[in-house]
Parts: C-alpha cells; sequence; structure tokens
C-alpha cells in the first residue's frame, strides 16, 4: 500500500486497480445474497406480503382439507369434545372473572368460582389432550365430565347463569363419550 499526498493522515489506497480488489471481495458471496442486499428495502417490502400470502393459502388448504375430511356436516366426536371443552372453558373463565364479580353475593363464594375455575382449567386441559391425541385423554374426559357438572348445578343454584348452565351440561356429555 502506498501513501497520497493531498490525503489525511490514515488514508491509504491499495497498489491493485480499484475494481479487482472489490471484484474479489464480492465474488465470495453469493450472488442471491449481493441481489437482495443491492435491491432497494422497498422491492423487499412488496415481497413480504407475497410471502405471507402463500403461508396463508397452505394453511388455509390444510383447514379445507381437514374439514373434508367430515363428509355429512357433522364434526367426528371427537372434534366436538374439543370444541365442547374449548367453549366451555371460555365459559367458565368469562364467568369467573367478569360476570361472577361484578353480580357478587351466592356469585362470588369461594366455592363457586373455584369451580367455575377449575372447570375452565380442566376443559382445557382436556381439549388439550384430545388434541395431542394422547392415549390417557379418555381419563382426563372423564374427570373433565365430573368438574363441568359440578360447575353446572353450582351455576344452577346461583342463578342467572343459564348460558353457563348450558355449556357445561354439553360439555359433560360430549367428554362422556371420550371416555
Amino acid at each position: 500500500m502506498r501513501r497520497l499526498s493531498g490525503f489525511s493522515e490514515g488514508h491509504a489506497i491499495s497498489d491493485s486497480p480499484p475494481n479487482v480488489e472489490r471484484t474479489i471481495m464480492t465474488s465470495r458471496v453469493p450472488y442471491e445474497e449481493r441481489q437482495m442486499h443491492s435491491q432497494p428495502r422497498e422491492h423487499r417490502r412488496r415481497l413480504l406480503p407475497m410471502t405471507l400470502a402463500l403461508a396463508a393459502s397452505s394453511t388455509a388448504s390444510a383447514a379445507t382439507e381437514q374439514a373434508s375430511t367430515s363428509r355429512s356436516g357433522v364434526m367426528p366426536p371427537m372434534q366436538q369434545a374439543i370444541q365442547s371443552c374449548l367453549d366451555c372453558h371460555s365459559m367458565c373463565l368469562r364467568m369467573a372473572t367478569g360476570y361472577c364479580l361484578d353480580r357478587g353475593g351466592q356469585h362470588v363464594k369461594k366455592a363457586h368460582l373455584r369451580l367455575l375455575l377449575n372447570c375452565a382449567k380442566l376443559c382445557q386441559t382436556s381439549a388439550n389432550f384430545m388434541l395431542n391425541d394422547s392415549p390417557l385423554h379418555g381419563r382426563v374426559c372423564l374427570v373433565c365430565a365430573e368438574a363441568c357438572e359440578a360447575c353446572a348445578k353450582s351455576c344452577e343454584q346461583a342463578g342467572d347463569m343459564r348460558d353457563c348452565v348450558e355449556q357445561c351440561q354439553r360439555c359433560a356429555k360430549s367428554c362422556r363419550t371420550m371416555t
């Protein structure tokens, strides 16, 4: 390397022609990577929606394929049980953390709130066991059915919780079909 006059201290240039050094450095980087970095950021941003759309379409086609497995339009028993458990989980959790706390009185008794929260947790666990195709899902569903029946009874006694009672009864019935 040699120093040029007129440049401040520390600036030096190579004895080789200017383009040779640059060509050598970029030839080590794969062509596609050089192209990606040389394209404006806007171009790369336009590629993102197309990539996301492709991913969404593959997910949608998988869901369509799964839905087409039930020919009669009736969900298979395990899918029904999973959906019932998830619906019951949501209902009991909303009732325990919202409705019952707002109502007060019988609705905030410790035993009633515990039943609602335990029912919600068991419904979620039961759905997870079925989704994982666990060989223990039958046992978990049996316990879930018992918790749902106890929760429905407690909600009926508390009064003015008809939706929760019906959802717990539906869940208990579908969980019993899994045992």
